[in-house]
């Protein structure tokens, strides 16, 4: 009765505190994929940044009238008394200053501040009352029960020298770490016999084939992203160890719109590479990426001799229509010899509606050893499989999203996904809303319904053995 009493006050906070605070603001955190790496892949043909090598575009600098804002347009007038006129009244249309807890369309409070160097990261806490199938209780560790508790998801940071190559060559890095109940599924499990980098290896997580010895319940510390970067004129590398370009979804929470993640991301893409990447921007609308990795999840290490390629492009078609296609191929260490190509396209259809349709396409040859095991070092005795091991072979993801902003400070979102794996269909249907509470802060209530005629699928969890399933979840978000 506790718990129940403890889900439902939980569920209550996620939808009642947003109506109170609608008009202060949050902006998302773009740590997959940061806007300054996006302005080097594409605006290469605009005036160098450094001052030292081009003079600065002067459509950049504030409008010579309207001064420094507030101090030169004075205090007279205006919401809050922050003036106003043709300068602008120094505020933001919720009335006051921006900051901490500022506005929509305020820009977010950050930790960085050192030229040429981005630093921050974000909090995120959660809680789903039952097993989704993704992320929570779920695969071959299913010890780790998640779900029915208020759990630090993300407590994630980062720092990075982004490579700008518009005056030359230029050099660059980037290091994340992270820790909490998501940071199973950013460490290398690719390595599956540990010992190696941040998986099995003291940084906590599930008792695998080597026992853990630092272990934290269901919390895991993580080191996804560790990699070098050089630039030079449109073309830029980054080698080391990174997130992969595939599918629309990412580990990184602030970077999607819902709590819950699609099947086809959590059981049919890769999340982590260990290798190279080159990208070279052929037009501010189009660039193509390619390179080589040890395969999928594997960080700094080779398992089962895994060596594939990796690439795809980016086009930006116009105002409305940006496609990106990413593929892999070759052996991926843990699930074997295979191929997945994601293709996704993202429509802007008016000025509050959108769209992103996702199409992957994934086959396999992995097997598993008589643990239950990827089979590398032990004897293959079956092939994987979804409904038998957890771990998909074959499998097809249709996921539809549709988003509308209704207010600066609220968004709708509705994710419609088909993931059919080894023969056997899933749906998922999740439907939520972002409620931005200030410059940093998010809360993201959502509701995911699932149903199958599969029975006995995911081993142990037994998702659907009882029919369908509703499922509800809520978390927040504050960035830094």
């Amino acid at each position: 009765m506790k718990r129940s009493l403890k889900a439902l006050a939980w569920a209550a906070a996620c939808w009642l505190l947003p109506a109170q605070a609608q008009a202060q603001s949050f902006v998302e955190t773009a740590a997959y994929r940061p806007a300054s790496q996006a302005a080097s892949i594409f605006n290469t043909s605009g005036a160098c940044a450094d001052p030292g090598c081009a003079a600065v575009d002067p459509s950049c600098a504030a409008d010579p009238s309207c001064g420094l804002g507030e101090a030169a347009c004075g205090s007279a007038g205006g919401a809050g008394g922050c003036g106003n006129g043709a300068c602008g009244n120094g505020c933001n249309s919720c009335g006051r200053r921006g900051g901490l807890f500022g506005c929509c369309t305020d820009d977010p409070w950050t930790l960085k501040s050192a030229p040429g160097f981005n630093y921050g990261g974000w909090i995120q806490m959660g809680w789903q009352d039952r097993a989704d199938g993704a992320f929570t209780n779920n695969g071959p560790f299913l010890s780790q029960r998640e779900h029915g508790n208020v759990n630090l998801n993300q407590l994630y940071t980062f720092v990075e020298k982004v490579a700008d190559g518009t005056c030359g060559l230029d050099w660059g890095f980037r290091a994340d770490v992270m820790y909490g109940v998501d940071g199973n599924e950013a460490q290398s499990f690719g390595n599956v016999d540990g010992g190696h980098w941040d998986y099995l290896n003291g940084f906590g997580g599930p008792n695998g084939i080597v026992p853990e010895p630092r272990q934290h319940g269901p919390y895991e510390f993580a080191a996804p992203q560790a990699y070098g970067q050089l630039a030079l004129g449109k073309l830029s590398t980054k080698f080391g160890h990174f997130y992969t370009p595939i599918g629309y979804e990412v580990v990184t929470s602030p970077s999607n719109f819902f709590l819950s993640r699609q099947l086809t991301f959590y059981n049919s893409e890769p999340f982590t590479h260990t290798g190279f990447l080159s990208t070279y921007a052929v037009s501010d609308s189009f660039n193509f990426s390619g390179g080589w990795t040890a395969g999928w999840d594997s960080g700094f290490y080779t398992y089962n001799d895994g060596s594939a390629v990796l690439g795809g492009f980016t086009w930006v078609v116009g105002d409305k229509l940006t496609i990106n296609n990413y593929a892999s191929a070759g052996q991926f260490g843990w699930r074997g010899d295979g191929y997945i190509n994601s293709l996704v396209a993202s429509l802007q259809w008016t000025e509050r509606f959108s769209t992103v349709h996702q199409f992957d396409i994934l086959e396999t040859n992995g097997s598993v050893d008589a643990a239950g095991f990827p089979s590398g070092t032990g004897a293959p005795v079956a092939r994987t499989s979804f409904q038998t091991n957890g771990v998909a072979g074959d499998s097809i993801g249709w996921i539809n999203y549709a988003f509308y902003q209704l207010t600066d400070c609220v968004k709708l979102g509705s994710r419609l996904e088909w993931y059919k794996a080894d023969g056997t269909s899933y749906q998922t249907m999740t439907s939520g809303v972002n409620f931005k509470l200030g410059s940093n802060m998010m809360i993201r209530p959502e509701a995911r319904y699932m149903w199958s005629n599969d029975t006995t699928s995911l081993p142990g969890a037994n998702l659907f053995s009882n029919g369908d399933r509703l499922v509800w979840g809520c978390d927040w978000i504050f960035t830094f």
